[in-house]
């Protein structure tokens, strides 16, 4: 929001993102309903809508580069997993083929959106050093998760390595992209499965995603509550939060 020319206080952020997470969290939005309720009540500080909307298009183009790096660890497991099945590797090689032949035959129309795009929003960009530092967020946000995920599973007796952890880290995004009521059960089952996969019982891998959801879940979600209350937000998003939603994802298609 600083580098974008809307400086905000730290506590009034923090207050801000707390909320969204209660929406995402209550709602079965996915992280659109999240986003939409954040963008809402920087409307409501006084940030335009364009600001606003460009602020967490750079959040989500930040979280590109440590995920990337998620990916690359937890590639080695899941590649392993994907061999013990023919089926799993066959499925796997046709859907790469599948995806770079669309993205091929989409290349002139990709490139002249991507230009489209470049020229539109010139005046809403940021320097390289409030991008890296962004980057650097998000990439500690990557690591406590990791490093959540296996200080849990250890006290339960269940040791995780790096690229263990990274691969449920991953299977648990996949889930949360299932439209329910924060993802519970899409998450909670791709954890438990994950878990499994590396040598975790049944009761081992249930508890360690309980606590780890507790942990994740349910603390954020009742200081998002508390949040949005003191931000007068109920009544800010229910006039703006629909719109905002059709508004986002209209920018979101059009990308």
């Amino acid at each position: 929001m600083a580098a974008l020319g809307s400086p905000l206080r730290l506590s009034r952020t923090t207050l801000i993102n707390l909320a969204g997470i209660f929406v995402r969290n209550a709602t079965p939005t996915t992280g659109l309903g999240g986003d939409a309720s954040r963008i809402a009540l920087l409307r409501a500080e006084g940030v335009p809508l364009a600001r606003a909307t460009a602020s967490f298009a750079y959040v989500r183009l930040s979280e590109v580069p440590p995920l990337a790096v998620v990916v690359a660890l937890s590639t080695p497991a899941i590649a392993s997993l994907v061999r013990r099945s023919h089926t799993a590797l066959i499925v796997t090689g046709a859907a790469v083929v599948v995806g770079m032949a669309i993205a091929w035959l989409a290349r002139h129309r990709l490139r002249a959106h991507v230009a489209s795009i470049w020229t539109r929003t010139g005046h809403l960009r940021i320097g390289p050093a409030p991008a890296a530092r962004a980057v650097c967020c998000a990439t500690l946000a990557q690591v406590e998760t990791i490093a959540r995920q296996i200080v849990v599973a250890a006290a339960f007796g269940v040791p995780l390595t790096i690229q263990q952890s990274a691969t449920i880290t991953i299977m648990g995004i996949v889930g949360g992209f299932v439209p329910t009521v924060g993802s519970v059960g899409a998450i909670d089952g791709s954890m438990v499965a994950g878990l499994m996969l590396f040598g975790a019982t049944v009761e081992a891998a249930a508890a360690i995603t309980i606590v780890g959801r507790v942990i994740s879940y349910g603390v954020s979600t009742a200081a998002g509550a508390v949040a949005l209350a003191l931000l007068g937000g109920r009544g800010i998003l229910r006039g703006r939060q629909d719109r905002l939603q059709d508004v986002v994802a209209r920018r979101v298609q059009s990308l």
